[in-house]
């Protein structure tokens, strides 16, 4: 029939066609070996066979033959053969090293070119036993975590030639996360493959291949997990970038909810918790907030408590990215009169400037500069004054004082804010200054009238007239230009003597500390 058909074939070909004449080759067809399955690198039990005719059908002798053979087979006794008496010519093959279909092309040298002359066989070569593991495919890939990698793990089994071979059984085995299928058999083309799931927390995730008795088991690989994208929080109103301790910041914070990818997330009653993130204290006012049906988060009346300094906060909600804050530069907060304090000496001297001392703190204990405006010191007692003059001193000290006039006790009120710091109203005891010549009196007293004797009672003043009321001055006494005498001290301020006048008007010299009194000399 193949013969007819090439004939047929030829004969409608026009009248320029050459066809061979009777006993030239015409057709070469495999007659033997075709077929046939193997393993690598070994020879073939049926040697390769074919078989040359002439247009009548007839077996056509000593037709060279080539026989092609892919890369690594081997043919003998040689890949050229003359056809024998009965038209055939016969090869020996062994098969390549490569697994799979290998064709063997066999062309019988024409006289008259013809494509009847060229034949192939096909054959089938198996793999070898298995003598190795060796990695296939999905190391070092990169996955959000409790999620399956991309691209399965694979690996191949193979013989000692690198082809494939099937059916040999494979564990896996993870550590954290999991594998499915844990145990797999090689396929056709020698590979095993599992699918990895990644464990929940970012990282390195190991995992083994091993096959019994295989070289290179257990094959290794490693994968990576991240955290995947998650939806983030983002401040779109930042906090004041100044606030005072303790005093909710003018500008509020304001958030908005976006997804992974950025845009809005209209999601309601999410919990947003802010916190310090840098500079260290804590904050004031409602620390949480919910978002409204637009993922919008409001919070209004934030404060940050502690020291001057910079500070940021952090914004957080579960399974939220987490949002800082600009820098908030935070200065002392309001004077707390609670927290400050007043400094006012127990006793004071007529004539002589009171000091009163007053230090400003906020609730945290910063000084507190620049609010004399916030601080009153009045007196009452002895000696009433209200308003005082309020001085910045720096560091949060300030300074006001008074000049009291009478001798006796006052009473310092200073408040802070309109509220009493503590200890206030504060005693301060004035006594009298000293004993001041221009305001010292006497007091002269006769008795007798021929033979009298005249009597000195001498009562020291301070500058401002205030009775002395103690001792320790020098008093002198000089009567008529005579001898100048000391007077008596009494110890409560007085000083007196006593001499023989006679009758008649005398001159008398009053001196305190060498200093004569207003009107001395005075004559009595």
């Amino acid at each position: 029939m193949a013969r007819l058909l090439v004939l047929l074939a030829l004969s409608g070909c026009g009248d320029d066609l050459l066809l061979p004449s009777s006993g030239e080759p015409s057709l070469i067809e495999v007659v033997g070996g075709n077929g046939q399955t193997g393993t690598v690198g070994q020879p073939l039990s049926v040697p390769l066979e074919v078989e040359v005719t002439d247009p009548a059908g007839r077996p056509v002798p000593g037709v060279e033959v080539v026989f092609i053979a892919p890369p690594g087979a081997e043919l003998t006794p040689n890949d050229t053969v003359r056809t024998g008496s009965n038209g055939r010519a016969t090869v020996n093959y062994t098969l390549a090293t490569v697994s799979g279909q290998q064709t063997i092309e066999a062309r019988a040298k024409p006289v008259v070119p013809s494509t009847s002359l060229t034949t192939t066989f096909s054959q089938t070569a198996e793999p070898e036993s298995a003598t190795g593991l060796m990695m296939a495919a999905g190391d070092e890939q990169i996955g959000d975590v409790q999620t399956a990698l991309a691209d399965s793990l694979a690996v191949k089994a193979v013989d000692r030639f690198g082809n494939g071979v099937p059916g040999i059984e494979v564990t896996w085995e993870a550590s954290g996360g999991a594998v499915s299928p844990a145990t797999v058999a090689t396929g056709a083309d020698g590979r095993a493959a599992t699918e990895r799931t990644l464990g929940g927390r970012p990282g390195s995730y190991p995992t083994e291949a091993s096959a019994t008795d295989l070289e290179g088991s257990p094959v290794k690989f490693t994968a990576t997990g991240i955290a995947p994208p998650s939806p983030q929080i983002v401040v779109v109103t930042q906090p004041s970038a100044r606030a005072a301790a303790g005093v909710a910041f003018a500008r509020q914070p304001v958030l908005q909810l976006q997804d992974a990818a950025g845009a809005p997330l209209a999601r309601a009653d999410v919990t947003v918790t802010v916190q310090v993130a840098s500079g260290g204290g804590s904050l004031g006012g409602a620390t949480t907030a919910k978002s409204n049906d637009d993922g919008v988060v409001r919070f209004t009346n934030l404060s940050i408590h502690g020291t001057p300094g910079d500070r940021t906060l952090i914004f957080a909600a579960s399974d939220f990215t987490s949002a800082l804050s600009s820098d908030i530069d935070l200065r002392a907060g309001p004077p707390v009169a609670s927290a400050s304090t007043a400094s006012v000496p127990a006793t004071g001297t007529a004539g002589i400037s009171t000091a009163i001392t007053v230090q400003l703190v906020d609730a945290f204990g910063t000084p507190v500069e620049g609010q004399a405006d916030d601080i009153a010191v009045s007196i009452t007692g002895a000696n009433p004054a209200s308003a005082l003059a309020i001085t910045g001193r720096g560091d949060g000290s300030y300074s006001a004082s008074y000049t009291p006039i009478h001798a006796g006790s006052d009473q310092v009120d200073v408040r802070v804010g309109g509220t009493p710091v503590g200890g206030s109203p504060f005693t301060s005891l004035v006594a009298a200054g000293p004993a001041d010549p221009s305001t010292t009196t006497v007091v002269f007293s006769r008795s007798g009238f021929f033979n009298s004797t005249l009597g000195v009672l001498v009562t020291t003043l301070d500058a401002q007239g205030n009775p002395l009321g103690r001792g320790g001055d020098l008093v002198q006494v000089q009567m008529s230009g005579g001898e100048l005498r000391t007077a008596v001290d009494q110890g409560n301020g007085t000083y007196t003597d006593s001499f023989f006048a006679g009758f008649g008007a005398v001159a008398v010299a009053i001196l305190v500390n060498g200093i004569p009194i207003a009107g001395s000399p005075f004559t009595t």
